[in-house]
């Protein structure tokens, strides 16, 4: 048999970067991007990452280089993804809403050696690289006049190894970690969801939230592989979201919990023609029942679950089985595997509830900078098999089905035994007058700790804090029984992602009630 490949030949790695490269070639009028009433072809978006590279790499950046960039949901920020990974550096995406001292330590554990920021974080970005030797810029940029100037430059090759990214995690517990992955990971991170999406070239992404959360990649990083076309909002308005759902008939996107409690109360969500999602993906935060079948009748059934990591493990439900599994978030994604562990390292998968770990091929390469958490991090199977630990508890049933019960961190002790707040909050998320509910335990004498509800009432409803500690605790174990119950005249306090910032609503506890 005649051999057509050499066995020392080694085929080019097709990365996010290359691909669009590909795209700009053989379609390079295709629409890549829409942001207000701009279309941005797959040329030239194709043309204007060559440009930011260029820029880059006559500035001094080199390969295996950190370039952060502190930017809102925008044309830009993609731009300079694309740029950056060209020039053979990695992506450092920071939050806007992080104080400056935080983003200088990120700049410093990262290494940035580039920062860039748009006009609206500026000053903020400007106070961060204060006492840092790290040169700030923002959209005025310069970049070369034409692409003949361009065409001259050789960009590094990007092997499959090589740092894409640096994602900081949400920091809801502890000093943030910098969670690293390769353009490998990435690129399988995006396969994995265009499995999930059932997404294809003729596909509209609609991508709502700023890059320095992993979930906005869910949705654009699968339509820049595929070449679909991705449409922008700035920032989450919800006239501006039906209006954008009406003229663009968005085909997937990722909606957190947050989103769609503000949607279903808007006037007009009957008629917004929500049905055009194929897949309205919810993730980040749990997702309360009511809300959950809201969504799937308003969008004809295309609302999906998933449950996550940064670090690159993944469950998801379809519709279908969210009908017969209303509390489950579902079966490991392809080419993900998980177990469940119990506190003495022992598999109890199906037997049990115990802590998640598991592996994907969209996994991290670990913290950036922590070998003593990565070291911690891990748990081998009696085969050897690597996983990582991923601190939220859960069980699995015969059929394979994950359920959530919630955080270790989170869990409560209380008189010896395990609350777990999922559960206390769906049993009062059933309440009527309940438009959304935490549970967090407190110290306490007697019990050592004991569980205390914070509620949000429906609009125009008043909830007195006795009568619903006692309507949840006719309802509740004698374990689970919550000790008061706080209701908040505003929204609880959430992440990007619309993750509740439990660790806030503690401490405010506290203070008031020392």
């Amino acid at each position: 048999m005649t051999q057509l490949i050499e066995s020392n030949f080694e085929l080019p790695f097709v990365h996010v970067a290359r691909q669009v490269a590909i795209h700009g070639k053989f379609k390079p009028e295709g629409i890549a991007f829409i942001e207000g009433d701009r279309e941005v072809t797959w040329k030239q978006y194709d043309q204007e990452g060559d440009k930011i590279a260029h820029a880059l790499m006559s500035a001094g950046i080199q390969k295996g280089d950190r370039v952060a960039i502190l930017v809102g949901n925008s044309l830009w920020a993609h731009e300079l993804i694309l740029g950056i990974w060209r020039a053979g550096a990695a992506v450092v995406p920071l939050s806007p809403l992080l104080t400056a001292e935080v983003l200088k330590n990120m700049l410093i554990d990262s290494g940035a050696r580039y920062m860039f920021a748009d006009s609206n974080y500026f000053t903020l970005a400007e106070y961060a690289v204060e006492s840092l030797s790290i040169p700030l810029s923002g959209p005025s940029f310069e970049l070369p006049s034409s692409n003949q100037e361009v065409a001259k430059t050789t960009q590094p090759d990007i092997k499959k190894e090589d740092l894409a990214v640096i994602i900081y995690s949400s920091g809801t517990t502890g000093t943030p970690k910098g969670i690293a992955h390769t353009h490998e990971s990435r690129q399988n991170f995006a396969k994995l969801a265009l499995a999930l999406l059932t997404c294809h070239q003729d596909s509209v992404c609609l991508s709502i939230i700023p890059p320095h959360s992993n979930g906005a990649w869910l949705s654009w990083l699968p339509a820049k592989l595929i070449g679909a076309t991705t449409v922008i909002m700035s920032q989450f308005d919800p006239d501006r979201f039906l209006e954008v759902v009406r003229r663009h008939r968005p085909t997937y996107g990722f909606l957190v919990p947050a989103i769609c409690a503000v949607l279903l109360e808007h006037p007009e969500i009957e008629s917004a023609g929500l049905d055009c999602f194929e897949c309205a993906i919810t993730a980040g935060a749990p997702m309360m029942a009511p809300m959950k079948k809201e969504m799937q009748r308003l969008t004809n059934g295309g609302l999906y679950e998933l449950w996550g990591l940064t670090e690159g493990i993944a469950t998801a439900i379809t519709p279908e089985e969210m009908r017969e599994r209303p509390a489950s978030v579902g079966r490991p994604l392809t080419g993900c595997e998980i177990r469940l562990i119990n506190e003495n390292d022992e598999d109890v998968t199906c037997r049990g509830t115990g802590e998640i770990v598991g592996y994907s091929e969209g996994m991290m390469s670990g913290y950036w900078n922590r070998p003593q958490d990565n070291e911690a991090l891990v748990w081998t199977d009696k085969e050897g098999q690597v996983f990582i630990r991923t601190g939220d508890i859960g069980e699995i049933d015969e059929a394979g089905y994950l359920t959530l019960r919630g955080r270790s961190k989170d869990m409560i002790i209380s008189g010896g035994l395990n609350v777990f707040p999922i559960d206390i909050e769906t049993t009062i998320q059933r309440h009527e007058d309940v438009r959304d509910v935490a549970v967090t335990g407190v110290p306490h004498e007697k019990w050592g700790e004991t569980p205390i509800a914070f509620i949000v009432a429906k609009k125009g409803i008043q909830i007195d804090p006795l009568t619903m500690k006692s309507w949840a605790n006719e309802r509740l174990s004698k374990t689970q029984r919550i000790n008061d119950v706080v209701v908040l005249s505003h929204d609880l306090p959430r992440n990007t992602l619309g993750k509740v910032l439990k660790t806030e609503l503690k401490a405010d506890y506290l203070a008031n009630h020392s």
